[in-house]
Protein backbone atom coordinates (compact mmCIF):
# COMPACT_ATOMS: atom_id res chain seq x y z
CA UNK A 1 0.00 0.00 0.00
CA UNK A 2 1.18 3.47 -0.63
CA UNK A 3 -0.80 5.02 2.23
CA UNK A 4 -1.14 4.63 6.59
CA UNK A 5 0.91 1.72 7.38
CA UNK A 6 1.55 2.38 10.90
CA UNK A 7 4.57 1.44 12.71
CA UNK A 8 4.34 -0.94 14.90
CA UNK A 9 6.68 0.49 17.36
CA UNK A 10 4.07 3.24 17.76
CA UNK A 11 0.61 1.24 18.11
CA UNK A 12 -1.14 -1.67 19.47
CA UNK A 13 -0.85 -4.11 16.29
CA UNK A 14 -4.88 -5.73 16.55
CA UNK A 15 -6.52 -1.92 16.62
CA UNK A 16 -4.75 -0.46 13.93
CA UNK A 17 -4.54 -3.40 11.14
CA UNK A 18 -8.62 -3.06 11.55
CA UNK A 19 -8.17 0.90 11.30
CA UNK A 20 -5.34 0.99 7.80
CA UNK A 21 -6.24 1.22 4.43
CA UNK A 22 -5.30 -2.04 2.33
CA UNK A 23 -2.62 -2.43 0.72
CA UNK A 24 -2.36 -1.55 -3.16
CA UNK A 25 -2.18 -4.67 -4.62
CA UNK A 26 1.29 -4.94 -6.73
CA UNK A 27 1.21 -6.35 -9.70
CA UNK A 28 5.04 -5.81 -10.00
CA UNK A 29 7.69 -6.45 -7.75
CA UNK A 30 8.00 -3.87 -4.72
CA UNK A 31 11.06 -1.30 -6.07
CA UNK A 32 14.44 -2.04 -4.45
CA UNK A 33 15.31 1.83 -3.11
CA UNK A 34 18.51 0.55 -2.02
CA UNK A 35 20.07 0.72 -4.96
CA UNK A 36 19.39 4.17 -5.74
CA UNK A 37 22.52 6.10 -5.55
CA UNK A 38 21.32 9.28 -3.57
CA UNK A 39 23.98 11.59 -1.94
CA UNK A 40 23.33 12.37 2.09
CA UNK A 41 25.44 15.57 2.68
CA UNK A 42 24.84 16.62 6.61
CA UNK A 43 26.99 19.93 7.53
CA UNK A 44 27.03 19.57 10.96
CA UNK A 45 27.48 23.29 11.72
CA UNK A 46 26.45 22.44 14.94
CA UNK A 47 29.95 20.73 15.82
CA UNK A 48 32.03 23.52 13.98
CA UNK A 49 30.30 26.11 16.56
CA UNK A 50 30.46 24.39 19.54
CA UNK A 51 34.01 24.41 18.99
CA UNK A 52 34.60 28.15 18.55
CA UNK A 53 36.22 29.70 22.12
CA UNK A 54 36.81 33.17 20.68
CA UNK A 55 34.57 35.76 18.40
CA UNK A 56 37.39 35.80 15.58
CA UNK A 57 36.63 31.77 15.60
CA UNK A 58 33.00 32.31 14.75
CA UNK A 59 33.62 35.31 12.25
CA UNK A 60 35.77 32.58 10.89
CA UNK A 61 33.20 30.08 10.86
CA UNK A 62 30.01 32.85 9.52
CA UNK A 63 32.45 33.56 6.79
CA UNK A 64 32.46 29.63 6.06
CA UNK A 65 29.12 29.38 5.68
CA UNK A 66 27.54 32.88 5.09
CA UNK A 67 24.31 31.65 2.93
CA UNK A 68 23.60 29.69 5.67
CA UNK A 69 24.30 31.93 8.59
CA UNK A 70 22.36 34.94 6.89
CA UNK A 71 19.38 32.75 6.08
CA UNK A 72 19.40 30.53 9.40
CA UNK A 73 19.79 33.76 11.75
CA UNK A 74 18.48 36.39 8.99
CA UNK A 75 21.05 38.76 9.44
CA UNK A 76 23.19 40.13 6.51
CA UNK A 77 26.48 40.01 6.55
CA UNK A 78 27.39 43.36 7.82
CA UNK A 79 26.14 41.91 10.92
CA UNK A 80 27.45 39.32 11.27
CA UNK A 81 30.09 40.92 13.87
CA UNK A 82 26.89 41.74 16.23
CA UNK A 83 25.95 38.16 16.01
CA UNK A 84 29.16 36.57 16.96
CA UNK A 85 29.10 38.84 19.87
CA UNK A 86 25.61 37.26 20.68
CA UNK A 87 26.33 33.69 19.99
CA UNK A 88 29.88 33.84 22.12
CA UNK A 89 28.25 33.48 25.58
CA UNK A 90 26.00 31.37 24.21
CA UNK A 91 28.16 28.72 23.04
CA UNK A 92 30.32 29.22 26.35
CA UNK A 93 27.91 28.94 28.78
CA UNK A 94 27.79 25.48 30.52
CA UNK A 95 24.61 24.79 30.72
CA UNK A 96 24.12 25.14 26.74
CA UNK A 97 27.19 23.22 26.48
CA UNK A 98 25.87 20.54 28.30
CA UNK A 99 22.23 20.65 26.48
CA UNK A 100 24.51 20.30 23.51
CA UNK A 101 26.47 17.03 24.72
CA UNK A 102 22.99 15.63 25.80
CA UNK A 103 22.05 15.87 21.58
CA UNK A 104 25.53 13.97 20.80
CA UNK A 105 24.01 11.24 22.56
CA UNK A 106 23.03 8.02 20.41
CA UNK A 107 19.58 8.56 21.22
CA UNK A 108 19.50 12.05 20.02
CA UNK A 109 21.42 12.74 17.07
CA UNK A 110 24.98 11.38 17.97
CA UNK A 111 24.92 8.49 15.39
CA UNK A 112 24.05 7.52 12.15
CA UNK A 113 20.18 7.82 12.67
CA UNK A 114 19.70 11.06 10.83
CA UNK A 115 21.77 10.59 7.87
CA UNK A 116 20.29 6.96 7.51
CA UNK A 117 16.89 8.35 7.17
CA UNK A 118 17.58 11.26 5.22
CA UNK A 119 19.18 8.87 3.21
CA UNK A 120 16.22 6.40 3.29
CA UNK A 121 13.71 9.39 1.77
CA UNK A 122 16.21 10.85 -0.63
CA UNK A 123 16.66 7.42 -2.82
CA UNK A 124 12.46 6.91 -2.05
CA UNK A 125 12.11 10.56 -3.86
CA UNK A 126 14.53 9.27 -6.38
CA UNK A 127 12.91 6.29 -7.53
CA UNK A 128 10.14 8.41 -8.27
CA UNK A 129 11.59 11.52 -9.07
CA UNK A 130 15.10 10.31 -10.89
CA UNK A 131 15.86 14.16 -11.64
CA UNK A 132 15.21 14.92 -7.48
CA UNK A 133 18.91 16.61 -6.90
CA UNK A 134 19.47 16.04 -3.04
CA UNK A 135 19.18 18.84 -0.90
CA UNK A 136 22.35 19.77 1.06
CA UNK A 137 21.33 19.54 5.00
CA UNK A 138 22.68 22.22 7.70
CA UNK A 139 22.32 21.60 11.47
CA UNK A 140 22.97 23.74 14.04
CA UNK A 141 22.14 24.21 17.52
CA UNK A 142 21.95 27.94 19.39
CA UNK A 143 19.88 27.08 22.29
CA UNK A 144 17.17 28.52 20.81
CA UNK A 145 18.66 31.79 20.00
CA UNK A 146 16.19 33.94 17.99
CA UNK A 147 13.27 32.39 19.02
CA UNK A 148 10.87 35.08 18.64
CA UNK A 149 11.57 36.75 15.72
CA UNK A 150 12.89 33.71 13.66
CA UNK A 151 10.63 32.88 11.32
CA UNK A 152 11.16 29.23 11.22
CA UNK A 153 14.33 28.87 13.69
CA UNK A 154 13.37 24.63 13.97
CA UNK A 155 13.10 23.45 10.32
CA UNK A 156 13.16 25.59 7.04
CA UNK A 157 13.76 23.87 3.57
CA UNK A 158 14.44 25.06 -0.11
CA UNK A 159 14.91 22.78 -3.27
CA UNK A 160 18.69 22.87 -2.26
CA UNK A 161 19.07 22.97 1.27
CA UNK A 162 17.72 22.18 4.29
CA UNK A 163 18.35 24.11 7.53
CA UNK A 164 17.75 22.20 10.91
CA UNK A 165 18.05 23.35 14.61
CA UNK A 166 18.81 20.21 16.51
CA UNK A 167 17.75 22.01 20.02
CA UNK A 168 14.29 22.38 18.53
CA UNK A 169 14.35 18.20 18.12
CA UNK A 170 15.40 16.76 21.38
CA UNK A 171 11.55 15.97 22.74
CA UNK A 172 10.41 16.05 25.99
CA UNK A 173 13.17 14.31 27.19
CA UNK A 174 15.72 17.14 26.01
CA UNK A 175 17.05 19.03 29.38
CA UNK A 176 15.39 22.24 28.04
CA UNK A 177 12.36 22.56 26.02
CA UNK A 178 11.39 25.20 23.07
CA UNK A 179 9.18 27.99 23.50
CA UNK A 180 5.72 25.98 21.97
CA UNK A 181 2.35 24.49 23.21
CA UNK A 182 2.35 21.24 24.87
CA UNK A 183 0.74 19.75 22.10
CA UNK A 184 3.28 21.32 19.61
CA UNK A 185 5.95 19.17 21.68
CA UNK A 186 5.35 15.93 19.97
CA UNK A 187 6.44 17.18 16.32
CA UNK A 188 9.99 17.66 18.25
CA UNK A 189 10.66 14.30 19.10
CA UNK A 190 14.20 13.33 17.40
CA UNK A 191 11.93 10.66 15.74
CA UNK A 192 9.76 13.50 14.51
CA UNK A 193 13.08 15.57 12.06
CA UNK A 194 13.39 14.32 9.30
CA UNK A 195 9.23 13.12 8.98
CA UNK A 196 8.58 16.91 9.32
CA UNK A 197 11.29 17.75 6.93
CA UNK A 198 10.07 15.72 4.36
CA UNK A 199 6.59 17.16 5.01
CA UNK A 200 7.69 20.83 4.20
CA UNK A 201 9.88 19.35 1.34
CA UNK A 202 6.85 18.23 -0.78
CA UNK A 203 5.46 21.18 -1.37
CA UNK A 204 7.67 21.67 -4.07
CA UNK A 205 5.82 18.91 -5.32
CA UNK A 206 2.67 19.78 -4.37
CA UNK A 207 0.63 21.04 -7.59
CA UNK A 208 -2.79 23.40 -6.50
CA UNK A 209 -5.02 25.50 -8.04
CA UNK A 210 -4.40 28.87 -6.86
CA UNK A 211 -8.41 29.72 -7.80
CA UNK A 212 -9.70 27.45 -5.55
CA UNK A 213 -9.79 29.31 -1.85
CA UNK A 214 -12.30 26.59 -0.29
CA UNK A 215 -11.40 24.73 2.51
CA UNK A 216 -11.50 21.22 0.45
CA UNK A 217 -8.90 22.37 -1.55
CA UNK A 218 -6.61 23.23 1.56
CA UNK A 219 -7.38 20.15 2.99
CA UNK A 220 -6.64 18.23 -0.13
CA UNK A 221 -3.51 19.72 -0.44
CA UNK A 222 -2.83 19.20 3.18
CA UNK A 223 -3.61 15.19 2.40
CA UNK A 224 -1.49 14.60 -0.59
CA UNK A 225 1.56 16.02 1.35
CA UNK A 226 1.19 13.62 3.97
CA UNK A 227 0.40 10.75 1.27
CA UNK A 228 3.56 12.01 0.00
CA UNK A 229 5.57 11.94 2.83
CA UNK A 230 4.35 8.36 3.88
CA UNK A 231 5.34 6.93 0.64
CA UNK A 232 8.89 8.51 1.11
CA UNK A 233 8.88 7.24 4.67
CA UNK A 234 6.77 4.13 4.58
CA UNK A 235 8.13 2.46 7.98
CA UNK A 236 7.52 5.95 9.70
CA UNK A 237 4.53 5.72 12.52
CA UNK A 238 1.55 8.63 11.45
CA UNK A 239 1.50 10.28 14.58
CA UNK A 240 5.13 11.66 13.90
CA UNK A 241 3.61 13.33 10.37
CA UNK A 242 0.59 14.47 11.85
CA UNK A 243 1.68 15.35 15.39
CA UNK A 244 -0.98 13.43 16.71
CA UNK A 245 -1.27 11.00 19.76
CA UNK A 246 -1.65 7.57 19.33
CA UNK A 247 -4.88 8.21 21.00
CA UNK A 248 -5.47 10.87 19.25
CA UNK A 249 -4.99 9.10 15.86
CA UNK A 250 -6.90 6.04 16.97
CA UNK A 251 -9.97 8.24 17.95
CA UNK A 252 -9.95 10.44 14.75
CA UNK A 253 -10.64 7.31 13.01
CA UNK A 254 -13.51 5.69 15.44
CA UNK A 255 -15.44 8.87 15.26
CA UNK A 256 -14.79 9.66 12.06
CA UNK A 257 -18.78 9.55 11.15
CA UNK A 258 -18.93 12.38 13.54
CA UNK A 259 -16.38 14.10 12.22
CA UNK A 260 -17.43 13.96 9.28
CA UNK A 261 -21.02 15.24 9.55
CA UNK A 262 -20.01 18.13 11.39
CA UNK A 263 -18.27 18.94 7.91
CA UNK A 264 -21.08 18.12 5.88
CA UNK A 265 -24.01 19.82 8.17
CA UNK A 266 -22.35 22.69 8.87
CA UNK A 267 -21.20 22.93 5.11
CA UNK A 268 -17.80 23.91 5.82
CA UNK A 269 -16.10 22.09 2.48
CA UNK A 270 -16.59 24.74 0.47
CA UNK A 271 -16.39 27.46 3.16
CA UNK A 272 -13.74 30.20 1.59
CA UNK A 273 -13.52 32.61 4.87
CA UNK A 274 -10.07 32.12 6.38
CA UNK A 275 -10.82 32.74 10.60
CA UNK A 276 -13.41 30.07 9.60
CA UNK A 277 -10.88 27.22 7.87
CA UNK A 278 -8.17 28.37 10.14
CA UNK A 279 -10.21 26.79 12.74
CA UNK A 280 -9.92 23.52 10.61
CA UNK A 281 -6.69 23.12 9.19
CA UNK A 282 -4.78 25.45 11.71
CA UNK A 283 -2.62 24.77 14.38
CA UNK A 284 -4.73 24.46 17.96
CA UNK A 285 -4.68 21.84 20.13
CA UNK A 286 -8.19 21.24 20.23
CA UNK A 287 -11.08 21.51 17.33
CA UNK A 288 -13.66 22.44 20.20
CA UNK A 289 -16.56 23.01 17.51
CA UNK A 290 -16.64 18.97 16.58
CA UNK A 291 -15.69 18.02 20.28
CA UNK A 292 -13.60 18.59 23.33
CA UNK A 293 -10.95 16.10 22.55
CA UNK A 294 -11.17 16.52 19.01
CA UNK A 295 -7.75 16.99 18.10
CA UNK A 296 -6.32 20.36 16.74
CA UNK A 297 -5.73 20.60 12.43
CA UNK A 298 -8.68 18.22 12.18
CA UNK A 299 -9.18 19.23 8.45
CA UNK A 300 -5.53 17.91 7.58
CA UNK A 301 -6.00 14.82 8.61
CA UNK A 302 -9.24 14.52 7.34
CA UNK A 303 -7.61 15.48 3.44
CA UNK A 304 -5.53 12.78 4.72
CA UNK A 305 -8.13 10.39 4.62
CA UNK A 306 -9.67 11.44 1.58
CA UNK A 307 -6.64 11.40 -0.44
CA UNK A 308 -5.69 8.65 0.71
CA UNK A 309 -8.45 6.34 0.09
CA UNK A 310 -8.20 8.15 -3.62
CA UNK A 311 -4.67 7.00 -3.64
CA UNK A 312 -5.28 3.31 -2.36
CA UNK A 313 -8.19 3.18 -4.73
CA UNK A 314 -6.64 3.74 -8.02
CA UNK A 315 -3.99 0.97 -8.77
CA UNK A 316 -2.33 2.63 -11.70
CA UNK A 317 -1.86 6.35 -9.97
CA UNK A 318 1.17 6.90 -9.45
CA UNK A 319 2.39 9.21 -6.65
CA UNK A 320 3.81 11.85 -9.32
CA UNK A 321 0.38 12.02 -10.98
CA UNK A 322 -0.94 12.32 -7.35
CA UNK A 323 1.14 15.11 -6.84
CA UNK A 324 0.63 16.68 -10.10
CA UNK A 325 -3.35 17.62 -9.71
CA UNK A 326 -4.99 20.43 -8.98
CA UNK A 327 -8.02 19.28 -8.86
CA UNK A 328 -9.40 18.97 -5.48
CA UNK A 329 -12.88 18.70 -6.42
CA UNK A 330 -12.36 15.80 -8.33
CA UNK A 331 -10.15 13.89 -6.42
CA UNK A 332 -12.86 13.98 -3.33
CA UNK A 333 -15.57 12.82 -5.72
CA UNK A 334 -13.48 10.04 -7.24
CA UNK A 335 -12.54 9.01 -3.36
CA UNK A 336 -15.99 8.12 -2.67
CA UNK A 337 -15.12 9.26 1.22
CA UNK A 338 -18.39 9.61 3.36
CA UNK A 339 -16.62 9.41 6.55
CA UNK A 340 -16.81 5.77 6.73
CA UNK A 341 -13.87 2.91 8.11
CA UNK A 342 -12.02 1.08 5.46
CA UNK A 343 -13.40 -1.68 4.12
CA UNK A 344 -12.06 -5.61 5.31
Amino acid sequence: MKYLNFNLIFFFTSFLFSCTPKEKTQTDSVPDFNNVKVTVNIQRIDKELFACQSKAELLKLFDKYPTFVSNYFQVSSEDFDKLAEQLLPLVQNQGLRDFYKQSQEPAFFGGETLENEFRTAFQHIKYYYPTFKEPKIYTVFSGFFGQGYLKTPELAVSDSAIYIGLDYFMGRKGKYLPNVYDYQLRKTMPEALVPQAILLFSQGFNSTSPKDKSLLSDMVWYGKSYVFTHTMMPEKADSLLIGYTNQQVNESYEFQRKIWAHFIDNQLLYNTQDPVKAKYVGERPTTPEIGKSCPGSIGRWLGWRIVGKYFDENEKLTITELMKMTDAQKIFEASKYKGLPDEE
